[in-house]
């Protein structure tokens, strides 16, 4: 499926209606409200607000995550948050840019506000209303699929799946197999797809065959299986869906919407709501540009001295895990002596002997971690978050601690909850005492407690008090 495809015509289509309502709410002043010469219309000041209109409202409705899930949009959904959003964004225009306007009349300003309104609306509407309609329709007609694991015992997964092929054919799933939590000795064989393992192999089969959706079918008594299922998808990015027996046990998490497409229930998984987690990621991208700016001048004395003091590069990089374990490479300012592990991973101590002088300075203020920043410009972490850990450490953790899955449904951070109480961690004990205040963050995420982690962080910073 061409999601980028798809992302690109929004935005396009999106660009064109704010730059057309604006031309034309343009044309309308002129014309009704602000009678002139129309040789000053084509001005530097009229090229400039085109242009900030566009940008202003793209960001909307990134910031919003509108540009997330294409190929899942349904039209009453498009309507009812087009139409929501353009009304803040006019308000927006009008009462940062506009009400100070030297009008005649009141009623001039709620006629300018009622044309804008309606331009942007229906100019930012009908376009998105025909890509979702066609969306719709290639679904429908088959050439649209996402593929999809079934999780759920032999009889119901037989059940659901004649269910949603003979009364919703264009369902919209591929379905590539089933994983089984029946007792042993029942067969699926007639269902037309492969069987791919038993409850206790969710994990591995989904991180090898990598599906898109997750159905999950099971009866209201089967609650506690379904929460170990949930558990086993904590380090996956899929759609989780439910059918309706399961209704009692996913209350508060189901997308309702969705109920109007198939008798299937969509769940809710993630820990902010989308225009919540992209403001977040806007103000990720902000802070790491920010950061490497402010930052440079120190950078530029910290090089310096790692060259002139050690041997070995300036930078240190590693494979650690990120969001729904995809592992990226971390980027530091290299604190130890070059080629410090010759036997594997080994976790730093307050007297290690492989750490600089310089090193050790670093880590005091916890300068070695400012190239991290170029991690959150890149989208692999966020400024907050539970620090991200080599899969070597993970793998000892979650023996012991299964629940560290759950700090794989968010970005890892350049300073985290976790950090800041409790401090680097000397052995697999200590990350897991550590994980306890990352899990907290992640029940309780929000832009407060992420200003007060950064406010906290930059104290730490100010006394020293890094490992």
């Amino acid at each position: 499926m061409e999601v980028g495809k798809f992302k690109r015509i929004y935005i396009l289509f999106d660009a064109w209606a704010a730059a057309m309502s604006w031309l034309l709410f343009y044309f309308y002043r002129k014309y009704h409200i602000e009678p002139g010469i129309l040789g000053s219309f084509f001005t530097i000041k009229f090229w400039a607000s085109l242009t900030f209109m566009i940008v202003f409202w793209l960001l909307i409705y990134y910031s919003t995550g509108y540009y997330n899930n294409v190929l899942r949009k349904l039209r009453l959904e498009d309507f009812s948050k087009t139409f929501v959003i353009t009304f803040c964004g006019v308000c927006t225009i009008f009462f940062f840019f506009i009400l100070d306007d030297r009008l005649n009349t009141h009623p001039m300003y709620y006629k300018s506000f009622l044309v804008l309104f309606i331009l942007q609306l229906l100019l930012t509407l009908f376009p998105r209303l025909t890509i979702t309609s066609y969306v719709i329709r290639q679904e429908k007609k088959g050439r649209i699929k996402f593929s999809t694991i079934i999780i759920g015992r032999i009889e119901k997964i037989k059940q659901v799946w004649k269910d949603l092929n003979s009364r919703y054919p264009g369902h919209g799933h591929q379905v590539i197999g089933y994983i089984s939590v029946s007792e042993s000795g029942k067969s699926g064989k007639d269902l037309g797809f492969e069987e791919l393992g038993r409850l206790e192999s969710i994990h591995d089969v989904v991180k090898a065959k990598q599906p898109e959706d997750i159905i999950i079918v099971l009866d209201e008594k089967d609650a506690d299986i379904y929460r170990k299922i949930i558990y086993e998808l904590n380090s996956s990015n899929v759609k989780v869906k439910v059918n309706p027996d399961l209704y009692p046990v996913v209350k508060g998490q189901a997308i309702i919407s969705s109920l109007f497409k198939y008798p299937l229930i969509e769940v809710s998984r993630d820990l902010l709501k989308p225009w919540q987690a992209s403001l977040k990621q806007m103000v990720d991208i902000l802070g790491g540009i920010l950061g490497i700016i402010i930052s440079l001048p120190i950078c530029i004395v910290l090089i310096i001295a790692i060259k002139v003091t050690s041997k070995g590069p300036v930078f240190y990089s590693h494979e650690r895990i990120g969001r729904f374990g995809k592992p990226f490479r971390i980027i530091k300012f290299r604190s130890m002596y070059d080629k410090a592990e010759p036997n594997g991973p080994q976790l730093a101590t307050a007297t290690d002997l492989r750490i600089t002088p310089v090193g050790r300075f670093m880590r005091r203020l916890k300068l070695d971690e400012i190239p991290n920043f170029y991690n959150v410009i890149r989208g692999e972490m966020s400024l907050v978050g539970p620090r991200p850990e080599r899969k070597f450490y993970i793998d000892q953790i979650v023996k012991r601690a299964p629940e560290y899955t759950r700090l794989l449904k968010v970005k890892p951070g350049v300073t985290s909850w976790g950090q800041v109480k409790y401090g680097y961690a000397e052995n697999v004990d200590e990350m897991i005492r550590r994980m306890r205040y990352d899990l907290l963050y992640i029940d309780n995420m929000s832009w407060y407690v992420d200003f007060q982690i950064l406010a906290r962080t930059f104290l730490t910073i100010l006394r020293g008090s890094g490992q």
